[in-house]
């Protein structure tokens, strides 16, 4: 599980959790009878900007990028004020200006030009021109050290690696010598290698690891560097540690240490090693390894748990293994102190280990052979398996844990398989459901879209809830007795539509999909029910659907600000993943005095009080439907509670109204005419 993945654990569609109240009379309603609702939507301010405004955006710490002709600009959205303007970026097209991930950042680009900014300062951190770069390889923000990292190519001459300061952007160095070889220069076919591997090394994206403020820790194809984050002067180097037939590595990886501060540690092709952070000195007297490429690391209490996978075929190596037309890998523990391992020969796995899920003293692993899932239970402490062979699922591992019954799990479909509902006895090694809760879908298609199918769940209590798309019932899971039943009878949505969330709140749970919101009692009725159909126009729920890039980028550049050790840790742990990262930035955030390291102070105070916003669950939706008096178009916001609008915004008659919807303000901004923006508190 890669650390870019934390977003997806946190971020659902755009509604997500919520609370209270409703009717218990079961209603079903259509957007076309419905009276024209109350406005409930106030405009809060109107803005004239310089030239007709193409398209708007709302970015992660709340700034409000509005483009134009003349230029792109950044506005207040509580004061309706423009913050900043840029007239070199007016006119660029929206797919031309997006977040950098990981970060609080925005960047533009244009054929030739690569500009990365601070959306509410306008502060630019990086222009392409400055370095005078033809290519850029590596580009990584750094909070910890308040700084982001760019590596790329000029026309002529060395490849250079620069710092940037995040607020000013200001340069704090460059290093032209990061390339340079730490052995002996060589002559004749030698040195035309050397040649060769460095300017590959050049050509090649940079790992990197924060290693605390003070350093930056990389790996090129020439090694290992220590780079002082204040200066860029070179700490200390370490050679790659080559495989068993002293080949270079091609599969490496850096690790932040969780619970050892003096180390990093590296994965080279199918080897571990750590290193000390003081001098880059290797801690173990040799690498622990397995069989097959180190794709990721799980630092366990009990060890340190390292995740293999196939080497690609082709490789110039003799660690593929195929046996039956199944690649074979073999997974195994290595011990802290001196990297020995736990298991005398590495525990072999018929496929590659592409996830592993803590849960207590174990780990849950989910094994891919040949497009096949299976999953085992590993203890930690002895490197054995629970299981004496790997059971089969189907579909690929989406949540599970190990409850009082046995291995509780919930899988994703895709295009060839469903994705089910299942317990697996850890005695035996048999699932417990013999007809077990399946998603849906289609058996012959070409525009497969497996987000419709999956299956949606939630947990209150000892209950998990499970809704299925292939007969439109709610199912209703007893994690301690290991047993199931359906709650409800088949729940149809209107307009060929199935669900896209799921949430547990007191009043029921509710089904959410772009047009429809069903409240579902927890004995399976169905309470409420509404509908309201999409206007039929190319384009027009692109803003709409943009709110979730914007949760999903807060709570991303939140949990980069705490370093990569947080965010390894928040992936590892046991479930619910969603609630314990949540919960873990929102104390890092309610912390007197907390920021986001790195940041200028007002892009800080603005990112925190925006995060602590989003961590309130809204208690609505918004849904695109047409006006039901008459042509147009409406934006509605609908009460989960009551499933009526609480306010409405017309958009007009245009097929492409220009408009963007931020929920954790609970505002819409709305191009009434060419030059005028106004924006309304809902």
């Amino acid at each position: 599980m890669k650390r870019t993945m934390l977003a997806g654990l946190l971020l659902g569609p755009v509604s997500v959790l919520l609370s209270s109240g409703i009717s218990s009379k079961p209603r079903q309603l259509n957007a076309q009878a419905v009276a024209p609702a109350p406005s409930g939507a106030n405009a809060a301010w109107t803005l004239k900007v310089k030239g007709d405004i193409r398209w708007q955006q709302v970015t992660p710490m709340g700034a409000l990028l509005v483009s134009t002709d003349a230029a792109l600009a950044a506005v207040d959205i509580e004061r309706g004020q423009v913050m900043w303007e840029k007239p070199e970026l007016g006119g660029l097209p929206a797919d031309s200006v997006h977040m950098v991930e990981g970060s609080l950042l925005m960047e533009a680009t244009r054929p030739g030009l690569l500009v990365i900014f601070d959306p509410v300062t306008g502060a630019v951190v990086f222009d392409s021109h400055r370095l005078n770069l033809a290519q850029i390889v590596t580009r990584r923000v750094l909070p910890q050290s308040g700084s982001l990292l760019v590596h790329g190519r000029r026309p002529d001459g060395p490849s250079v690696v620069a710092l940037y300061d995040l607020v000013t952007g200001e340069q704090r160095w460059t290093n032209e010598s990061l390339f340079e070889q730490a052995e002996p220069k060589k002559k004749g076919f030698g040195a035309l290698m050397q040649g060769l591997q460095r300017t590959a090394a050049e050509g090649t994206a940079l790992e990197v690891l924060q290693a605390g403020p003070d350093m930056i820790v990389v790996h090129t194809l020439m090694g290992l560097r220590a780079l002082d984050a204040r200066t860029g002067a070179v700490r200390w180097s370490a050679t790659s540690t080559t495989n068993r037939w002293a080949q270079p590595p091609r599969h490496v990886r850096l690790y932040p240490s969780l619970n050892k501060t003096d180390r990093i540690y590296a994965s080279f092709d199918d080897h571990l090693m750590a290193y000390s952070l003081a001098d880059g000195q290797a801690l173990w007297a040799k690498p622990a390894s397995v069989e097959g490429n180190i794709r990721d690391i799980v630092q366990h209490p009990a060890g340190i748990v390292m995740l293999p996978e196939a080497p690609p075929e082709g490789e110039p190596t003799r660690s593929r293994r195929v046996i039956n037309g199944v690649v074979q890998t073999g997974l195994n523990v290595a011990r802290y102190e001196d990297g020995t391992t736990v298991a005398a020969k590495p525990l072999r796995m018929h496929g590659k280990v592409i996830d592993a899920m803590v849960a207590g003293d174990a780990v849950v692993l989910a094994v891919d052979a040949e497009s096949r899932t299976f999953v085992n239970v590993l203890d930690v402490a002895t490197a054995t398996l629970r299981l004496k062979k790997d059971v089969k699922i189907k579909g690929q591992l989406a949540y599970t844990e190990l409850a009082p019954g046995g291995l509780l799990y919930v899988s994703r479909p895709d295009a060839t398989i469903n994705a089910e509902v299942n317990i697996i006895d850890l005695a035996t090694g048999e699932p417990k459901f013999k007809d077990a809760i399946e998603s849906g879908k289609p058996l012959s298609t070409d525009d497969y879209n497996a987000a419709r199918y999956y299956l949606h769940h939630a947990i209150e209590g000892r209950t998990l809830y499970v809704f299925a798309n292939r007969d439109h019932r709610l199912y209703a899971v007893d994690r301690e007795a290991g047993t199931f039943h359906a709650l409800s009878a088949e729940i149809k949505l209107q307009g060929g539509e199935d669900p896209t969330d799921m949430e547990v709140r007191p009043a029921g749970i509710v089904l959410i999909s772009p047009q429809n919101l069903v409240l579902v009692a927890r004995d399976g009725q169905v309470k409420q029910q509404v509908y309201y159909p999409a206007p039929q126009l190319p384009g027009l729920a692109r803003a709409l659907y943009a709110v979730n890039a914007v949760r999903a980028g807060l709570y991303g550049a939140a949990a980069s600000a705490y370093g990569d050790a947080f965010t390894q840790a928040s992936q590892k742990t046991s479930d619910p993943n969603a609630r314990y990262v949540t919960g873990q930035l929102a104390t890092a955030y309610s912390q007197s005095g907390a920021q986001l390291t790195g940041y200028s102070r007002q892009s800080a105070a603005l990112a925190t009080k925006r995060f602590k916003a989003s961590l309130t669950v809204p208690g609505s939706v918004f849904m695109l439907t047409r006006a039901p008096e008459g042509n147009g178009n409406v934006l509605l916001q609908i009460d989960k509670d009551s499933g009526q609008p609480r306010a409405r915004v017309d958009l007009g008659k245009e097929r492409e109204p220009v408009y963007a919807v931020d929920d954790v303000s609970g505002m819409l901004f709305l191009r009434t005419t060419p030059g005028t923006l106004v924006g309304y508190r809902l």
